[in-house]
Order: structure tokens, then sequence, then C-alpha cells
């Protein structure tokens, strides 16, 4: 039972990979999070590498003049990430050979995500990096931003967690890395000093709760209340609180490759180091006010 019970709703595609790798569910099912990208660790995660059964009809996907690259549209920050891989290839002195991945479905598994990276892209970007996370077969690049998970509240006299009455209940995207630290700090208070937690499907279903007077404060990934606050005026009306003692959910995020592109991962990590030391990354995250910072 999660805390504040009931049974929780689906788990939000960002966040698919982490929880079903954590909940040690068989490889074949577990699913990917793009970013949209996070805790006990749990038994280790398979490493075989997923059955594609026509793999011999891929050929080479790359030339030695492209960056050949995956995003994701489900991840609303995978217009930012499409740009700092543009800026890679630039880096490289290679073109940009981009592919958004046209898929309608919430899910999707690894055996579609090794797929992509046999036969669209050699990168896919826009990743949460948790190298503990990952089978053997693929690996990760250094971060290019650092993003986390906000709270947000509706009623303008909160400014914090603390001054939200103990009866008023949470939202909580469920499943995510902060769903998990509130669900710890929940189970730390004696039980008159909770706060009720209503865990949401999905960032959407949260801001809209709380836009809704259902819940008290809604706790999400940064870059979704950006997103969905341009397309739902009642969203832009909600504001940010300080979370604390809420541990910080700020995580870096990446790219990830199959692991034996070992040259490309090299490639790309000091093009990102570069970019990050002349400002070209900065200068990204500022122009499409986005939330995120420069990695630590």
């Amino acid at each position: 039972m999660v805390a504040g019970g009931g049974v929780p709703p689906a788990i939000p595609f960002h966040e698919i990979l982490v929880v079903m790798t954590r909940s040690a569910r068989a490889l074949g099912r577990a699913l990917l999070a793009v970013v949209l990208g996070v805790v006990a660790v749990a038994p280790t995660m398979a490493q075989d590498t997923p059955y594609v059964p026509d793999e011999a009809t891929f050929g080479r996907n790359r030339d030695n003049y492209s960056l050949n690259f995956c995003v994701d549209p489900r991840d609303p920050a995978w217009q930012v990430d499409q740009q700092i891989g543009e800026a890679i290839a630039g880096a490289l002195l290679i073109q940009a050979q981009v592919t958004v991945i046209k898929d309608p479905s919430t899910q999707s598994d690894l055996d579609e995500m090794y797929r992509h990276l046999l036969a669209d892209c050699d990168i896919y970007f826009g990743f949460k990096l948790l190298a503990d996370d990952y089978p053997d077969w693929l690996t990760i690049t250094r971060p290019y931003y650092d993003v986390g998970y906000v709270m947000v509240a509706k009623d303008p006299a909160y400014k914090q967690l603390s001054d939200i009455p103990r009866d008023r209940p949470l939202g909580p995207t469920v499943g995510t890395t902060a769903d998990f630290r509130l669900v710890q700090y929940l189970d730390s208070l004696p039980d008159d000093q909770r706060w009720p937690r209503y865990p949401m499907g999905d960032d959407r279903m949260a801001l809209q709760s709380l836009a809704d007077g259902e819940t008290a404060a809604a706790l999400v990934w940064a870059p979704s209340l950006a997103a969905l606050a341009k397309t739902n005026p009642a969203f832009s009306e909600l504001h940010v609180i300080s979370s604390a003692p809420l541990p910080d959910a700020t995580i870096p995020v990446g790219a990830v490759l199959l692991s034996k592109n070992t040259f490309l991962r090299s490639s790309v990590d000091q093009a990102i180091q570069s970019l990050v030391a002349d400002g070209t990354i900065e200068k990204i995250i500022t122009t499409n006010h986005f939330a995120a910072k420069l990695p630590q």
C-alpha cells in the first residue's frame, strides 16, 4: 500500500525504466524513461541484450560525416535536447541527422529502444543518467544539464511545504524520485503529522488536480510544468514553493548509446565538455527559458 492509501495509477513515461528496474521485473518488458529523465536499490537488472528477430537486416546506420541521434516528443524537453544534439554535431564538425521518434504510446520497452539504436540512430538524447539502472548493453554520456522536480501550489499563502495544513493532500506524480523521497519523509513522521498523499498518474493529472483544488500541492518534473503551463492557462497561475525538508531531486540528463560505441561516446563526452565550457549549452538553456542548470 502506498502512503496516502489506494492503488497507484500508471507510472509516468519519464520514470518507467527506473521504477521497473528497481521492482526487478523481467527485462523483456522493462520500460524506458526519456527524461523525460528517479530510493532503494533493488536486485540487479538482467543484462541480456534484447532479442530483435530481424537484427541481421540492419546495416550500419551512420557514416563518418553525420551524428544520427534520436529524440522523443513525449519528453517535454525534447526540443532543447535536439538543439543540444545539433550543437554537439557542430562541435564534432559533422552533420546532425535527427530522428524524432513517432510512437503514440506512453510506454516503450527496451527491445524497441534497442531497435531504434540499431536502425534509426547511434545515440538517444534526453535520459536521466543513472549508471546503476541501465543494462550492460547500454552506456551513458556525461550530463549536459541538471534538472529536477518542483513542488507547486495554487494558494498564494503557501510559500513552503510547512505552510500547508496537515489535513490537505499532496499530489505527487507516482513512481518518480521525488515521490519516493516524499513517501520516505511521510513515513518518518508521526501519524498525526502526515499530509495525505494522493498519487497521480502523470504530471498533467497532478497539475489539473491542483488547479481544481483537489490537492494543496503537486510534485512534478520541472520541464513538464513549463511545457504544460504554455498550453493550459490554469497551470500558468500555479507557483513553485520550497519543498524543504525533502531532499533535492535534481537529476543529471544526457544521452544513451550502445556500449560497443566507445569511440562515439568519448567524442560526444568531449564535445559536451567543450560546449559547457564555452557557454553554448547555457545559451540554449537560457534562450528556451528552460528550468535547468549546467551539470555539476
